[in-house]
């Protein structure tokens, strides 16, 4: 695969989950994709796999890669914090696992912890818009500026199932950034253009991936030309880092292409 190193106007990566490989994923993946991109995205599946990926050796390893090739990394911080259960020390403990691993990752280069804020709490699917749930968000951005402090402004909220739009105050008056991925955009009929209309000035890091019959992260095929020439006017006019979210060699070779395209 060629290198896309210094090829756009903004630093480029993908995941850390390229190669189907068991031992040491994360390794292996960043020695592989360490000449090709800017950055990789190191992915914190869940807070079961804490201990595998926190281990030392991989954490040294990591940043031997960093010294020798000037490789960056962003955290996807585990999937299943909770942030919007009322229950009393969830809050508390999924701010515990990111300030453990903000400390764990540190002088690592890292751009950016991206963080989903859902409401995983007794299998509740998606979040509703109401009263309560804006209260709640609210409240999970305070405790993360309060007990993070400067450190809060390296999050970046990310879409996800529900329209970030309709929570903007909480986000836009928290500490945190916002990543946008648009493939979630697409997949769930919100409309990126408001997205960037809202959030544009906060946007830290961009996924990009496409969807096809219903699910995301497959390779990014061409966008009517209303959202490539909003995706492509966004990128040229920022620095934000743009991660190529898939996750096997042929969507990434495929969606890098495409990106190429629509930045020409």
């Amino acid at each position: 695969m060629k290198s896309y190193r210094n090829l756009f106007p903004f630093r480029i990566g993908t995941t850390s989950f390229i190669l189907p490989v068991k031992e040491e994923n994360l390794l292996s993946n960043a020695r592989f994709l360490r000449d090709i991109f800017d950055i990789v995205q190191l992915l914190f599946f869940g807070r079961e796999y804490l201990e595998e990926i926190l281990n030392p050796a991989v954490m040294d390893g990591l940043r031997l890669l960093r010294e020798e090739s000037g490789l960056s990394f962003t955290v996807h911080l585990p999937s299943d914090l909770e942030f919007l259960d009322p229950s009393p020390g969830s809050l508390g403990a999924s701010i515990d696992v990111i300030e453990r691993v903000m400390e764990e990752t540190e002088g690592m280069g890292i751009t950016g912890y991206v963080l989903h804020v859902d409401r995983l709490h007794h299998g509740v699917p998606r979040v509703t818009c109401d009263t309560e749930t804006i209260e709640l968000f609210h409240g999970a951005m305070d405790a993360i500026g309060e007990r993070l402090g400067a450190r809060a402004a390296g999050i970046l909220i990310e879409n996800t199932t529900y329209d970030l739009a309709a929570f903007a105050s909480p986000v836009l008056e928290g500490p945190c950034g916002v990543c946008m991925d648009l493939g979630h955009l697409l997949l769930h009929g919100h409309d990126p253009g408001r997205f960037l209309d809202v959030f544009g000035s906060r946007v830290g890091e961009v996924h990009l991936h496409g969807v096809e019959g219903g699910r995301n992260h497959r390779a990014l095929a061409r966008l009517d030309q209303a959202t490539e020439a909003l995706v492509a006017g966004f990128l040229h006019g920022g620095d934000a880092p743009v991660i190529l979210e898939v996750y096997n060699l042929v969507d990434l070779v495929k969606t890098a292409t495409c990106l190429e395209a629509i930045m020409a």
